[in-house]
């Protein structure tokens, strides 16, 4: 059985930044001034969507957080 990769839109918020965070071997508040978003923004992003505090990451938010994992990824390759 072959498993499909799970693209950026497939994903849940909460598994996109556990992802980032998890590349770029950071804490939620690294990667939140990172991706400079506030600390308490990125923690209810994390949330559950079944928790009250929850608000769903705005496009912008997905932008930061891509910028910041990209920018990791091209400093890695040319220090190869």
């Amino acid at each position: 059985m072959r498993i499909q990769k799970k693209t950026m839109t497939d994903q849940t918020q909460q598994a996109v930044l556990q992802a980032a965070k998890d590349e770029l071997g950071v804490t939620w508040d690294e990667l939140a001034e990172l991706s400079d978003i506030a600390p308490r923004a990125l923690k209810t992003y994390r949330m559950p969507p079944e928790s009250k505090d929850h608000r769903t990451m705005p496009k912008l938010a997905f932008n930061a957080i891509d910028a910041a994992v990209k920018k990791y990824r091209n400093r890695n390759r040319k220090s190869v």
